[in-house]
């Protein structure tokens, strides 16, 4: 890395404690380093487009400043290590193929991983079909372990009146609701936050699934259900006041979320 300085996003978790690790295991030292949100008073930085920073890492060499960017600038990173690997990863079709990962993580890394927002720092370019993406795949995962949990649910006592696609609406219109109500200008954001703290949820509830396999107990699922509730309130409160905006709509997402899920638990269990 003496060769290089990268400039990253200090706004972003993942990329904040991947530069904190590299540095602590020697691989990177501060002078390898520029936060994002104060790159523009570094000399270092002089060539660096301050729009397209803030959308993919910037890696700048050090002796000659020129400025790579995203999935390139990792390549350039490698090749120190590897050149071997490098002349691989830049290759066309290898770069067709890894740059749309790259380039998903990072339009969508500050409602994956987001930090506590400054007033000085830029905001990456919204990316609707990534976004899409994120919320359609955190939508299937969540449907998936639902459907399982409510096939569980089903053979248990008391619980004979759910099934699978009973326990997805039950568990889904509240989601849905929340999304269509919500109004604001930065509704891509708060619909990309809400699909994450949906996504968490539904992990724990995964892990949960995993143990009912092991010691079949339908605590597992209830239980899980359960801390789930309280990690989303606290998830989507902190997101809410990263997205600046009033808490007034956590307390409305879990009210649209307890109440659709109550009126067809009733509606389904008196049918």
């Amino acid at each position: 890395m003496k060769n290089y300085t990268i400039v990253f996003d200090n706004q972003c978790a993942v990329c904040s404690i991947g530069v904190k690790t590299l540095k602590k295991i020697g691989v990177m030292g501060d002078n390898n380093t520029i936060e994002l949100n104060a790159f523009e008073q570094n000399k270092m930085a002089c060539n660096v487009d301050s729009q397209r920073a803030c959308n993919e890492m910037a890696v700048i060499d050090q002796e000659t400043l020129e400025v790579s960017y995203g999935y390139d600038g990792y390549v350039n990173l490698v090749s120190l290590k590897s050149e071997r690997l490098g002349r691989v990863m830049a290759k066309k079709w290898v770069k067709y193929l890894f740059n749309p990962f790259y380039v998903f993580f990072a339009s969508n890394r500050r409602v994956i991983a987001p930090l506590q927002e400054s007033g000085t720092v830029c905001q990456p370019e919204l990316k609707k079909g990534y976004r899409l993406f994120l919320i359609a795949f955190m939508a299937l995962f969540a449907g998936t372990v639902t459907y399982f949990k409510g096939e569980i649910l089903n053979s248990t006592n008391g619980f004979e009146f759910l099934n699978g696609w009973k326990l997805i609406t039950i568990t889904g219109l509240g989601w849905l609701l929340t999304g269509i109500f919500y109004k604001n200008k930065n509704k891509w954001d708060y619909w990309g936050n809400l699909s994450v703290i949906a996504g968490t949820a539904i992990l724990l509830q995964f892990l949960g699934l995993i143990g009912y396999y092991f010691i079949p107990d339908f605590y597992w699922v209830v239980g899980t259900m359960l801390a789930s509730d309280f990690i989303m309130l606290w998830m989507h409160y902190r997101r809410v006041k990263l997205l600046g905006v009033s808490q007034k709509y956590t307390f409305r997402w879990w009210l649209i979320l307890h109440l659709s899920a109550t009126g067809l638990m009733a509606l389904y269990y008196f049918n």
